[in-house]
C-alpha cells in the first residue's frame, strides 16, 4: 500500500495511505465526494449551531441582567450591537464554507469529467 497520489486543497502532496487501485486514500477517492460533503456540512453546522447557541444565551443574560436591574440599558445596549457583530460574522463564515465548499466540488467535477479550468 502507497502514499496517494492526489494532492491537497493547497496544493500539498497527500500523505494518507492509499487503497485501491486507483492509488488515492478515502479522502481522494471520488466515490466518497458525497460522504465527504455531507459529513464537513454535518461538521460546519454542529460547530455555526454552538456559537449561535451561546450567543442566544449571553443575551438572554444580558435581558435577564437588565429587567433585574443589575445592568445599566446603556451598556447592554451597546453589548447588544457587539452580538449583532458577531452574528454578522458567524453568517459570513457559512457563506465563505459554503463557497469553498461549491467550489471544490465544481473543481472536483471538472477533474471527474476532464474539462480543464
Amino acid at each position: 500500500m502507497g502514499i496517494c497520489r492526489a494532492s491537497k486543497a493547497n496544493g500539498e502532496r497527500c500523505t494518507l495511505s492509499a487503497n485501491g487501485p486507483q492509488g488515492l486514500c478515502w479522502a481522494h477517492t471520488p466515490e466518497n465526494a458525497e460522504k465527504r460533503r455531507r459529513a464537513a456540512s454535518r461538521a460546519a453546522k454542529a460547530k455555526g449551531n454552538k456559537e449561535v447557541g451561546r450567543l442566544k444565551e449571553e443575551i438572554k443574560s444580558v435581558i435577564s441582567e437588565v429587567k433585574n436591574g443589575g445592568l445599566d440599558r446603556n451598556d447592554a445596549a451597546v453589548m447588544i450591537q457587539g452580538y449583532r457583530a458577531l452574528k454578522d460574522f458567524i453568517a459570513l463564515e457559512r457563506q465563505i464554507k459554503e463557497t469553498d465548499e461549491l467550489a471544490a466540488e465544481i473543481e472536483e467535477l471538472k477533474r471527474e469529467y476532464g474539462v480543464a479550468g
